[in-house]
């Protein structure tokens, strides 16, 4: 069992249902009107720089003493699959990162999408 991170960016003016969002876009990879479309290679750039001191085991794919993370890319989607045991600390950064790219964090073990609204 894992811990899911889901991120996406609204374009402006829009504003979905979080929880069709994340199981439409985060798993089962359609493309949703109303989301943008996310620098990928620039996020994994950013990935690997933050988590350098992990092994990265392909770019998709990081795994240290804190814990594991496997990254699930759309164009308009970016989800982390992360182990149980994964520090909140190594949690916070994979947040962060995103935020950097204005995507904020969706929780799905709480169905809550962490963006002000």
């Amino acid at each position: 069992m894992s811990r899911h991170l889901g991120f996406w960016k609204y374009m402006n003016g829009t504003y979905l249902d979080n929880q069709k969002v994340y199981e439409s876009t985060c798993i089962e990879g359609e493309k949703t009107e109303g989301l943008s479309v996310l620098p990928i290679s620039d996020i994994l750039t950013r990935v690997s720089e933050v988590f350098s001191d992990y092994d990265k085991l392909d770019e998709l794919n990081y795994e240290s003493s804190k814990g594991s993370f496997t990254i699930i890319a759309t164009e308009r989607s970016v989800l982390f699959d992360c182990s149980w045991d994964m520090l909140p600390t190594e949690l916070n950064k994979i947040i962060d990162i995103m935020l950097e790219f204005d995507c904020p964090f969706y929780d799905p073990q709480i169905a809550t999408r962490f963006d002000g609204r």
